[in-house]
């Protein structure tokens, strides 16, 4: 595997992930409701998957695990369970009117737990995830045996839930609805609008797209479930939605940016020679540059009006 390969097979997985998980945490915040929790989301999106296939090489063998009907049908089921996991948050910020960052907190360190219990038992207590996980994806092999990937399901995936998200939020009666809550849920309320219907909505959604991402994690890193994290992944996709400003078109732009750095960085010091001893600092590129554009745009910032506020129906 030449440089390119490396770098463009890396750009596309992290492209993937993060901008799932983005949009996930906009969907959710589009609504008014902070999710902090979409790290925690993945851990269970993750573990749900990896869970899936190890039931099923038991019954039907590592063939039958790895096929494209299996790994089709735990792709849905695991989103679903981080979905449903999602509603705990749900539960916290619109019935109890809990403070949205600490039940975000709480929902992290909760889906931890639930990683390392669930592993435990389906690993006899080794804490190791089933692993042999063959990619659903098309690529070919050059004359000196090197495998380029053309394009994969993930990538597929990822483009119907981008394209599916905006047109839905900007072009349908319901999307024009779902904004509003997280704008001033008090007028929504007067025009006729349910409003807590609106927000169980908008965390589920949350929760499936962000499992979505933490199956595609799963998919290529499911040794690091072992420390029951996403690499902390989750955090880094809520700065991207904020440099984005909440809006799909800019966070894509911004992840397959942070996604070709994160790539360029890693990798340029494997292959490239000279660059070998600095290969700890090219690491630090994307979070570097993640920081500084979070900071700079800070300011200039346009979340939903109502974010992070409890609604209360007494207000008007």
């Amino acid at each position: 595997m030449n440089l390119f390969n490396a770098i463009y097979s890396s750009m596309i997985l992290y492209f993937c992930i993060f901008v799932l998980a983005s949009i996930g945490g906009m969907f959710s915040e589009k609504v008014g409701i902070v999710n902090v929790g979409i790290n925690g989301i993945m851990v269970i999106g993750a573990t749900s998957y990896i869970i899936f296939q190890d039931i099923i090489t038991r019954i039907f063998g590592v063939a039958g695990a790895s096929s494209m009907l299996w790994q089709l049908i735990a792709l849905p089921i695991s989103a679903g369970i981080a979905g449903c996991y999602a509603l705990l948050h749900g539960l916290a910020t619109i019935k109890l009117k809990s403070e949205h960052t600490i039940s975000g907190f709480a929902i992290n360190l909760l889906a931890t737990g639930i990683c390392f219990i669930l592993l435990g038992i389906f690993g006899h207590g080794s804490k190791a995830p089933y692993t042999n996980i063959n990619e659903l994806k098309y690529s070919v092999i050059d004359s000196a045996g090197r495998s380029w990937e053309i394009i994969s399901f993930k990538l597929v995936l990822t483009i119907a839930i981008i394209v599916g998200s905006f047109i839905v939020l900007n072009k349908t009666i319901w999307g024009l609805r779902f904004r509003s809550i997280g704008e001033n849920p008090q007028a929504a309320d007067v025009a006729g609008i349910n409003v807590n219907k609106y927000k169980w909505q908008g965390i589920f959604i949350s929760g499936v797209i962000a499992g979505v991402a933490g199956v595609i994690f799963a998919q290529e890193f499911s040794s690091d479930l072992k420390t029951g994290d996403v690499r902390g992944f989750g955090y880094l996709a809520l700065a991207i939605m904020i440099m984005g400003q909440w809006n799909i078109g800019l966070i894509t732009v911004i992840t397959f940016i942070f996604a070709l750095l994160y790539s360029f960085s890693y990798y340029s010091g494997t292959f490239i020679y000279e660059l070998k001893h600095y290969r700890d600092i090219l690491n630090l590129v994307p979070y570097l540059v993640t920081i500084i554009v979070v900071m700079a745009t800070a300011k200039k910032s346009h979340a939903p009006a109502a974010v992070g506020i409890n609604y209360d129906k007494t207000l008007r």
